[in-house]
């Protein structure tokens, strides 16, 4: 199916008819972050999932992002952190900060290569009032500047929504969680969860919060869905390499379409169309993206390409989102005013 035909179908950018989950009351399952829900730091085509679910599921998340041993090591006295991080970080070793810890992976029911997981952020919010930033030597977009390693605890308001940077400084919230991925092909193997790629992953892309959806490329035989690395706020770049990396909770929803198949991410807001480049070369990372923006126009539309280069030229917004993963991130935003049908 054409996706100018999704568009008069379910107004929603990709929205294809899903699998038989649109057709019965969606299940709601729960899914906490704990030692047998986790896995931390990598993508692996191989790993068990911790939740089946149909197409058209709901999953309300609570993840978490901070090891206790982390915050002691900068002088938390252990009564101002949260228990729920002491029990979700049960045997781990080491006092990293442990920021990928990803609840998952979530099976979806009759997924397999060349279909497309739709993932709608239903909400997403902050859940814990503690969270942490730092940079580390060699990392970071100015590493020759700042050549040594700091760490420090921020603080968050979590009934107003505030994150406390410093005396004067408030930061409104603007939650998200920056790893939503699938399991990479067979070939590639396990992975780290580092840098993105085309199964998703470290996107770091701030758009994707509360009522924005996200389109992924299913790789294996049921997808192997997994999300994390909670961030309060983070601005676009993610310069220093760390956003406010908290504990989030929040609801998706998951829909499976059959025999439609993506090369790169995409996504779309109440507001915008979206596509993603990912490359270590952040001119590579344009390309992608742009390209990527007109096969959706052509698609979409009804252009041409000559015709989506253009309009291209004249609406769309390049933006960059993060550049410290290895692999560099660019979403093209298109304005969805625009388009009278």
């Amino acid at each position: 199916m054409r996706f100018k035909q999704i568009l008069m179908a379910c107004v929603c950018l990709l929205a294809l008819p899903a699998t038989s989950g649109a057709q019965r009351t969606p299940a709601v399952h729960d899914l906490k972050a704990t030692p047998a829900t986790v896995h931390r730091g990598f993508f692996d085509p191989l790993l068990k999932p911790v939740l089946t679910i149909d197409s058209g599921d709901i999953v309300r998340l609570e993840t978490v992002s901070g090891n206790p041993r982390w915050y002691e090591k900068l002088g938390v006295p252990k009564e101002k952190i949260p228990a729920e991080l002491y029990a979700a970080f049960e045997g781990v070793q080491g006092d990293g900060r442990g920021d990928h810890t990803l609840n998952g992976p979530i099976a979806i029911r009759n997924a397999e290569p060349g279909d497309m997981l739709e993932i709608r952020i239903r909400s997403v919010d902050v859940r814990l009032p503690i969270a942490g930033q730092g940079f580390v030597p060699n990392r970071g977009l100015l590493p020759e500047d700042f050549p040594y390693e700091k760490s420090r605890v921020t603080w968050i308001d979590v009934a107003r929504r505030v994150v406390q940077f410093a005396p004067g400084i408030e930061i409104p919230a603007r939650p998200f969680w920056g790893v939503i991925g699938v399991a990479p092909p067979s070939s590639m193997g396990r992975v780290s969860s580092g840098p993105p790629n085309v199964f998703g992953g470290n996107l770091d892309n701030p758009d994707l919060g509360a009522g924005s959806t996200l389109y992924l490329p299913v790789h294996i035989p049921g997808a192997l869905l997994s999300i994390g690395d909670g961030h309060a706020v983070q601005g676009r770049g993610e310069v220093s390499l760390s956003a406010v990396e908290t504990s989030l909770k929040g609801e998706i929803q998951v829909l499976l379409h059959k025999r439609h198949r993506l090369r790169w991410p995409r996504a779309e807001t109440a507001t915008h169309y979206i596509t993603m480049g990912l490359d270590s070369d952040l001119d590579e990372a344009v390309k992608i993206a742009t390209r990527e923006m007109l096969d959706l126009l052509v698609e979409t539309k009804g252009l041409s390409r000559e015709d989506a280069y253009l309009l291209a030229s004249a609406a769309m917004d390049l933006v960059v989102t993060q550049v410290v993963d290895g692999t560099k991130g660019i979403h093209a935003m298109m304005p969805k005013a625009i388009f009278q049908k």
